[in-house]
């Protein structure tokens, strides 16, 4: 079925493009003026998921479109997955891991590492790209949403 080969293709496509163009929000310029106001929190919440400047979520959201103009998708597809990747930049910034830390996932922990050292973890979905590019950096179990425990070693960082 050409739909159950589409879904992993956009997160993997996706995640490569988003991983590059996050990673160049944090040159120089682009993360003074552009980038700089989404990590103005250091601890994440959802709010701050989607606090960011306009010129930033529109590089951040130009993956998805480019996308599509390679690899035709359906269009109720493509809705469905726009509200899972909006559900997802949530997930990573609420405090609470859905499950623990895993070698393949991008999860809370590691995004908050992202949020208190702005060098490492710039993957949206997976952790392949920073692992590849030397970015990766091991993330504490924030909130275990399964067992109901609170951790704070991520927050203890600071």
């Amino acid at each position: 079925d050409v739909y159950k080969r589409q879904v992993p293709m956009y997160l993997t496509v996706t995640d490569m493009l988003i991983y590059f163009i996050h990673r160049s929000l944090h040159w120089g310029i682009l993360y003074k003026y552009i980038h700089k106001l989404h990590h103005t929190y250091r601890y994440t919440t959802p709010f701050s998921s989607h606090a960011f400047h306009p010129v930033d979520g529109w590089a951040q959201g130009v993956p998805y479109y480019i996308f599509t103009f390679f690899f035709p998708i359906h269009h109720v597809l493509f809705l469905l997955l726009f509200v899972f990747v909006n559900f997802w930049t949530i997930s990573i910034h609420d405090q609470v891991d859905f499950f623990a830390n895993t070698w393949v996932l991008n999860s809370t922990g590691h995004h908050t590492v992202h949020h208190t050292d702005f060098k490492f973890n710039y993957g949206q979905y997976f952790t392949f790209w920073d692992r590849l590019c030397g970015t990766y950096r091991e993330g504490s179990q924030t909130h275990n949403f399964v067992e109901g425990t609170v951790v704070l070693d991520a927050q203890k960082e600071d």
